[in-house]
């Protein structure tokens, strides 16, 4: 799994453990449990303050998940303009970065905001528990806010899809609150840990600041790949046609065609279990096969831009094998690294392949071939050597 999804479950855990949440356990654990601190203390009231700590946690869940579905929109609006709005969301997140270690001070975001919490007072309902939990997702306080300022910063700048932004923000909203229910259900235990964990708030909020200050600095560089296993690719990729058995692998002549002096592809994503079937084909075409982690398939777009410059009405097919349908496209082709080019005909049977980083001119040449079209006036090639190997 990439570093994006465990990480931004660290992302939510350190922000329980931040110094405005953490001392304020025991209360919001009385507000929910429509008990006095002692009492939960204590031990009591624990079936209801489960469910009503289960019913907050969904309330604030919520509307994370709404916000990354808008972040994710904003992203899709703002592709035009990527280059600059990842320079501009690294700098954000680095300043955020830089008040949590206190090098920077912003007195706009020192202060907490929490209009709706007041009137959302759950005393031991579900469904006030619910708003409560809302209400505590749309506030801000100098410790949430920029963390969850930069989650979504980075959920819009990283061109995510909606499903994908609502992932990361539930994922985040998980870290935030699983350390909340364990503390609900264990009541009297956990908050005797979390009493010996207060001491350290100041090295955890520090330890937030670096790591902000790191993943803004990757970010404005778009080298945010770097903490991605995925991204690290592998030599023994690089000849990574598939084996003669694999259902579709020869290409036209009979072989599959690489690229043995192109950059090694990434390795190929875990697809997890088997989804959607292949759908139909809709006739001949080139499809690629990428990945959201793959910096040699984001060094691709302009090449494969290039290539449908030259040869007008012809497009390349991009699947992103997170995907249900290119994690089909990927296990039926027997793909082993990304990006991966599929030549296919009208019913979807491959007639070649390139894997790796590719020229203009083998991109020209595999459109000419998907789509029976003349590019910038070439000859057209149903037929050629395979390259390297």
């Amino acid at each position: 799994m990439s570093f994006d999804i465990p990480g931004l479950f660290a992302a939510g855990v350190l922000t329980f453990l931040s110094p405005c949440v953490l001392p304020l356990v025991p209360i919001y654990l009385g507000l929910l449990g429509g008990a006095s601190v002692s009492d939960v203390r204590a031990g009591g009231a624990r079936g209801r303050l489960v469910a009503t700590a289960g019913a907050f946690a969904a309330g604030l869940a919520s509307v994370f998940v709404a916000l990354g579905l808008g972040a994710s929109a904003a992203g899709a609006l703002l592709a035009a303009h990527r280059e600059a709005l990842l320079r501009i969301a690294g700098l954000v997140v680095v300043v955020f970065g830089l008040g949590f270690l206190g090098v920077l001070r912003l007195p706009g975001l020192d202060r907490e905001r929490r209009p709706w919490l007041a009137r959302a007072a759950p005393g031991g309902s579900l469904l006030a528990a619910f708003a409560f939990g809302g209400a505590f997702a749309l506030g801000w306080t100098p410790c949430i806010g920029p963390v969850l300022g930069s989650v979504l910063t980075y959920t819009a700048s990283s061109g995510a899809s909606p499903a994908r932004g609502a992932l990361y923000l539930g994922t985040y909203a998980a870290g935030l609150v699983a350390p909340l229910l364990a503390a609900a259900a264990f009541a009297p235990r956990a908050l005797r840990l979390l009493d010996r964990v207060k001491p350290h708030l100041r090295k955890i909020e520090l330890a937030t600041g670096a790591l902000l200050v790191a993943v803004g600095a990757l970010l404005a560089s778009d080298r945010l790949m770097l903490l991605m296993p995925s991204a690290g690719g592998g030599a023994a990729l690089a000849a990574a046609a598939p084996p003669a058995s694999a259902p579709g692998s020869a290409g036209a002549g009979g072989a599959a065609t690489c690229d043995a002096s192109a950059p090694a592809p990434c390795d190929l994503p875990a697809l997890g279990a088997p989804g959607a079937p292949v759908p139909a084909a809709s006739g001949p075409a080139l499809v690629e096969l990428v990945s959201r982690t793959c910096p040699v398939c984001r060094g691709m777009e302009p090449v494969v831009a290039e290539a449908e410059r030259g040869c007008p009405g012809a497009h390349v097919k991009r699947r992103l094998v997170e995907e249900p349908e290119g994690a089909a496209l990927a296990r039926r082709h027997a793909v082993r690294g990304v990006p991966t080019f599929l030549v296919l005909d009208a019913t979807g049977k491959e007639l070649r392949r390139l894997v790796g980083a590719q020229p203009v001119d083998a991109l020209t040449d595999a459109l000419q071939l998907a789509t029976g079209r003349l590019c910038d006036a070439r000859p057209l090639t149903a037929r050629e050597p395979p390259r390297g190997g």
